[in-house]
């Protein structure tokens, strides 16, 4: 497992003691361990498809599918929250040029009609139920303004439907029209999806890396050992504490902009599983060096109710040096050092002031950049999961979000 978790806040003494010795440390810990052994028990009896989507077979599936379907210059994806936010932290962070309609943004929308001919993308329609309605009303924009610029036989190669294979109006539309289904598993919700076909089509990776980057942070979980900080299990009972303590907000505290798609991909994940109950953390999103100048202050200075995951610069030599400019004290670095030092500089801070931090790296900086993220796409499902099991909170459903939609066609 590349991805390493810095906990030594909690455990070195700079609290003033070490977190290990608190019975609220020592009672969610026996919590999440419980919870773990139900989901190691899912893993072994392959109960769980989420965690089955992480096996070699499941990705080659995949490969096969995705090898059948006719490739364009570009590649729009279409599908609010799970159904693209996954692929969309990918992309970034790998730095592709995949398009996203993940918002029913209108005027976004036409503007894309206007910049760019839509005959030359591969077009992703992307929708579990097969009946959400923005996604519906996003394809029907798009197939009006092809049938505009081209015909129906044409347009049909354009086009690639995820949804399960049901009696919805998405895969209907698919068979009336003669376009190309790729099957949604039902067993797999939207935001747990990134490892289905619903992420794993857009992308050309070795189905082995991606089953051993995922299954590296499975192994992580099944060692069981409660002093390894890597441990979701130990860092699933850090963050059952801090909630019992009244942190309300589980911030991403990112010097890596790659990763700002990623973060809203957890917001996501972690909301929409363990918004539950009322003592449930809301997750948030800060970019740095950039936030220094402004969310900085309330982070220092404003109540203590916040808990920081916080990445650190990516390992990188892009500028060697800053030219003799007279420009101060930033000519002492290198472009790269006042990044790091700028992050060393907010550590050293958070630490002074006692706010309750954990640090998320990757340790070999040779991995590669696919790797890298899918391990931190499975450490998240993991650790979500279980800090659902640990509150018996049910982490697959998300009952209030049907209200909105209810309400939206009452209105």
């Amino acid at each position: 497992m590349n991805v390493g978790i810095d906990l030594d806040f909690f455990f070195d003494g700079t609290l003033g003691y070490n977190i290990k010795t608190t019975e609220n440390y020592k009672k969610n810990l026996e919590k999440c361990q419980q919870a773990s052994e139900a989901l190691i028990a899912e893993i072994k009896n392959k109960s769980n498809e989420i965690l089955n989507s992480f096996s070699f077979d499941y990705q080659n599936k995949i490969k096969i599918i995705r090898e059948k379907i006719v490739k364009k210059k570009n590649t729009l994806v279409v599908g609010l929250g799970g159904s693209s936010a996954g692929a969309k932290a990918l992309s970034m962070y790998l730095g592709n040029s995949i398009y996203f309609f993940d918002n029913y943004d209108l005027r976004y929308i036409d503007d894309f009609f206007k910049k760019h001919d839509l005959k030359e993308f591969q077009i992703y329609i992307i929708s579990k139920s097969g009946n959400t309605f923005e996604t519906l009303a996003m394809l029907n924009l798009i197939y009006q303004h092809l049938l505009s610029i081209s015909n129906k036989e044409l347009i049909n190669n354009n086009l690639v439907i995820v949804t399960e294979v049901a009696d919805n109006i998405l895969n209907n539309f698919a068979n009336q029209n003669d376009i190309q289904v790729v099957s949604h598993n039902k067993k797999i919700g939207g935001r747990y999806s990134v490892f289905s076909e619903t992420g794993m089509i857009l992308f050309d990776i070795n189905p082995k890396e991606i089953s051993d980057s995922a299954n590296s942070v499975v192994s992580k979980l099944m060692e069981n050992n409660v002093d390894d900080q890597s441990n979701p299990t130990v860092n699933a009972a850090i963050i059952l504490s801090l909630q019992e303590q009244g942190v309300k907000f589980n911030v991403n505290l990112l010097y890596d902009y790659s990763l700002k798609n990623y973060s809203y991909w957890f917001h996501q994940l972690f909301a929409e599983s363990l918004g539950k109950n009322e003592n449930a953390m809301t997750p948030t999103t800060s970019i740095c060096p950039k936030d220094h100048h402004s969310m900085a202050q309330l982070f220092i200075g404003g109540p203590k109710d916040k808990f920081f995951n916080i990445y650190p610069p990516a390992h990188s030599e892009h500028f060697k040096s800053f030219a003799d400019l007279d420009m101060g004290i930033i000519q002492k670095k290198t472009p790269e050092n006042l990044l790091q030092s700028q992050y060393l500089g907010l550590v050293k801070t958070f630490r002074n002031k006692k706010i309750p931090h954990r640090i998320i790296k990757f340790i070999d900086k040779f991995q590669s950049r696919e790797s890298n993220m899918l391990e931190l796409f499975s450490y998240n499902i993991l650790e979500t999961i279980i800090l659902g099991y640990a509150q018996n909170i049910n982490p697959y459903d998300q009952p209030a979000v049907e209200d909105i939609k209810i309400n939206t066609f009452n209105s």
